[in-house]
C-alpha cells in the first residue's frame, strides 16, 4: 500500500531535520511564515498563534506543526506548500520530485529570468551530469546493464531524472528568453 502525501511529506521533513543543521523550531517558524505569506486570510484552515509573546507563539506553533507531521492531526491541503517550501535544499527538491512522480510528472525548476540565476541553472546542470555519471558508473563497470545492477538502479534513476529536470528547465529558458516562445514546462513526463 502506498503512503499518502502527508506521510511522504512527514518522512522528508524528518530526514531533513535529522541530516541538516535546521532545528524543528526554526523549520516550524518557516512553515508559519510561508503559510501566512502565501495563503490568503480567507483561505486559511489553520490558525497559528500570534500574540505579544513571540517565544510562546513559536513554541505553540512548533507543537502544531509537529502534530501535523506525526499524524496526530490531519494535515490540511493548504499547508502542504508551506511544509515543502520551508525545507532546505536538496530536501525540498527531492520531496517535490517524489510528489510530482506520484502524478506521473517530473518536477523541473522554472527558468530564471536574470543572468545570475541562468548561470546558476547551467552550473546545476553540469553538477547533475557529474552526479548522474557517478551513480551510473557502478552499473557500467562490467559493460552491461542487467539484473546484477539492481542495487544501483534506484540511485541511478534519481540522478538521471534530476538531470532531465535540469535540461527541461534550460530548454524552457531558451524558448522563453532567446526564441521568445512560450515555455515547455507545462507537464514534462
Amino acid at each position: 500500500m502506498r503512503e499518502c502525501r502527508s506521510q511522504i511529506i512527514a518522512a522528508h521533513v524528518a530526514l531533513a531535520l535529522s541530516r541538516c543543521s535546521m532545528i524543528e523550531r526554526v523549520y516550524a517558524q518557516a512553515v508559519v511564515d510561508i503559510y501566512h505569506e502565501r495563503t490568503p486570510l480567507h483561505a486559511r484552515t489553520l490558525e497559528f498563534h500570534s500574540s505579544r509573546d513571540p517565544y510562546d507563539d513559536a513554541r505553540r506553533n512548533g507543537q502544531i506543526v509537529k502534530r501535523l507531521l506525526d499524524g496526530r492531526v490531519r494535515m490540511p491541503v493548504d499547508l502542504e506548500e508551506s511544509l515543502i517550501l520551508a525545507l532546505p535544499q536538496p530536501y525540498q527538491q527531492h520531496l517535490q520530485a517524489e510528489l510530482a512522480e506520484r502524478l506521473g510528472l517530473m518536477a523541473a525548476e522554472l527558468p530564471s529570468a536574470n543572468p545570475a540565476g541562468q548561470q546558476h541553472q547551467v552550473g546545476d546542470l553540469i553538477s547533475d551530469v557529474g552526479k548522474a555519471l557517478d551513480r551510473l558508473s557502478p552499473m557500467l563497470d562490467d559493460g552491461v546493464l542487467d539484473e546484477r545492477d539492481a542495487v544501483y538502479a534506484e540511485a541511478a534513476l534519481r540522478g538521471l531524472e534530476a538531470l532531465q529536470a535540469r535540461a527541461a528547465t534550460l530548454c524552457d529558458g531558451i524558448r522563453q528568453n532567446v526564441l521568445k516562445q512560450g515555455g515547455c514546462l507545462r507537464s514534462v513526463k
